[in-house]
């Protein structure tokens, strides 16, 4: 009896998370984004990022969100170069970091159309690229890229995320969130994102 009755309460709640709003959807954006590391040498930069969500309803206020994206992010680094004890010029370059993200976020209805998000990040390093872009000897090197081998380097990071999303339109969201990552990479930075986007149901 307990079996049937548990099965009864199983299907009600399948039948009841039918009706809420289990839906597919798009994004993309742009990130701002940067190391932090004990050295006072990154900064942020502009990035993007592409991919789908799926919201599965808990209740009318409350969803799960996980999401699949590709996106470009990594830091800017600026050093002043001296030689002699003399400062020659500043050296910038922008390392471009191409990730596969997959962010799970609990989500809240604070007010009408707008959400509170709060979750974790999972994210896989696909390319790393540093690219020269200002250099005070040789400007003829400026846009020169260097690939960093992926043997080298740590190629999986964990984070947590929190942010807003509003509802511009039954179908169309804007998001803001910010990224934090835990795991120290490489043994001396951790990653900081802060994205904005537009959302698409589908």
């Amino acid at each position: 009896m307990k079996k049937v009755n548990l099965l009864i309460a199983l299907l009600f709640c399948f039948i009841a998370s039918a009706q809420l709003d289990n839906t597919f959807g798009i994004k993309a954006g742009t990130n701002y984004s940067k190391y932090i590391a004990d050295y006072d040498i990154y900064k942020r930069k502009i990035g993007y990022y592409v991919g789908g969500f799926f919201n599965i309803g808990i209740s009318d206020k409350t969803s799960i969100r996980p999401e699949l994206l590709l996106a470009n992010e990594g830091t800017k680094t600026s050093r002043e170069l001296v030689v002699g004890g003399m400062e020659e010029g500043e050296k910038v370059s922008n390392i471009n970091q191409l990730m596969i993200l997959l962010p799970v976020n609990f989500r809240v209805e604070l007010i009408d159309r707008l959400h509170l998000e709060l979750g974790i990040q999972a994210g896989y390093v696909v390319k790393t690229q540093e690219i020269l872009k200002k250099f005070p000897y040789d400007s003829s090197m400026e846009g020169q890229k260097n690939k960093y081998p992926l043997s080298e380097l740590d190629r999986f990071d964990f984070g947590l995320n929190g942010g807003l999303g509003f509802d511009l339109t039954d179908q169309l969201e804007l998001h803001a969130r910010y990224s934090l990552g835990l795991i120290e990479l490489n043994d001396f930075y951790k990653t900081s994102v802060i994205s904005l986007g537009l959302g698409l149901k589908i």
